[in-house]
């Protein structure tokens, strides 16, 4: 059983989290593991900035072809893929596509982020949907490039919009994929270069700034995937987003038209 610091810690982060970590509660309804909360994070001073435009429709039309609706019904499939065990959000942010299908879920969630500014943007929406933060959801600061989970504690894994920022795109996926217990279902998306112009400009100029990893196409992440995982991929495309599932039977991403 991990460390704990302080009486309130989940009992449920508690089963999920290795001997190295501590889990603790550092603030209301938000528990860490990492051995320094205060360190800032890169989205910390842009968590309000990066909402009030990653969530806009307009944006995500006109710079990547893309929709919010799609985000929330790839996070809703992933959502419904089994009745039963514990479904992890990995890299969460703020819950911006997924507040409102995770507080009507009855599935134990566990999301979390490195971002502490985005995890008490995360608090409040759900206690603006809920009046609380709802039971079945714990909400963690961890790190993505060290994941502090025991091997296949999560029937689902959940990674929205974040591959694109990972240069080990490899390394991740595959601490995701260790995560996962049997038959179960790992969902990703990732910002992909395709030839749309507006969308692959916007990507290499983000790529210059640092923002993200260098662009990727469909053969580099097909290739990444099937190296770990054979052909059991789902792979869909609305624009310049890629949408990734990786279940026991195939089967594609089903994604409004």
């Amino acid at each position: 059983m991990c460390g704990l610091t302080g009486s309130h810690a989940s009992d449920e982060l508690m089963e999920v989290v290795t001997e190295e970590y501590s889990v603790r509660l550092i603030e209301e309804d938000i528990y860490s593991v990492l051995p320094e909360t205060s360190v800032p994070h890169h989205y910390d001073k842009r968590a309000s900035l990066y909402d009030s435009v990653v969530g806009k429709r307009l944006y995500n039309l006109v710079m990547w072809g893309t929709s919010p609706r799609y985000y929330v019904e790839f996070a809703r499939e992933a959502l419904d893929s089994s009745s039963d065990g514990m479904f992890l959000d990995a890299g969460c942010g703020s819950l911006l596509f997924t507040a409102s299908i995770y507080a009507s879920s009855d599935r134990l969630i566990v999301a979390f982020d490195q971002s502490l500014a985005m995890l008490r943007r995360a608090r409040q929406r759900l206690r603006k949907l809920s009046g609380q933060v709802p039971k079945h959801i714990r909400l963690l600061q961890a790190d993505l490039n060290d994941l502090p989970f025991r091997r296949k504690s999560f029937r689902t894994v959940l990674c929205l919009n974040v591959l694109h920022q990972f240069a080990d795109a490899t390394g991740l996926v595959s601490g995701l994929n260790e995560l996962l217990s049997r038959n179960g279902n790992l969902y990703l998306t990732s910002l992909v270069s395709n030839n749309r112009t507006i969308g692959d400009w916007y990507l290499e100029a983000l790529y210059r700034t640092g923002e993200f990893v260098r662009p990727r196409n469909e053969l580099e992440l097909r290739g990444l995937f099937a190296d770990a995982f054979g052909e059991r991929i789902g792979y869909t495309e609305r624009g310049n987003m890629a949408f990734i599932s990786l279940d026991p039977v195939y089967s594609s991403p089903k994604l409004p038209i």
